[in-house]
């Protein structure tokens, strides 16, 4: 009575179901995760030009304090005569 170990074939339609739910949660999970890293990297692609953007202005005040410079000594010199 050598009787081997046997396999039953029928898949009960709870475990189906079972399965198709958490595909669909893993599905919605990736798609949340996915809108996260694209939230993610548009802030640290607006940050990146935040350095570019300061030099930019940094530059600008420079050349305004030597016009101003200019404009305060052709003044001056204007009182003098």
């Amino acid at each position: 009575m050598s009787e081997g170990l046997t396999i039953e074939r029928r898949v009960p339609l709870a475990l189906i179901a079972a399965l198709v739910v958490q595909t669909a949660a893993a599905l919605m999970w990736a798609g949340a995760a996915e809108q996260r890293l694209g939230a993610v990297e548009r802030e640290i692609a607006a940050r990146a030009e935040a350095p570019e953007r300061m030099a930019r202005v940094e530059e600008q005040v420079t050349a305004i304090r030597a016009q101003l410079e200019r404009i305060e000594r052709k003044l001056d010199a204007g009182k003098e005569r």
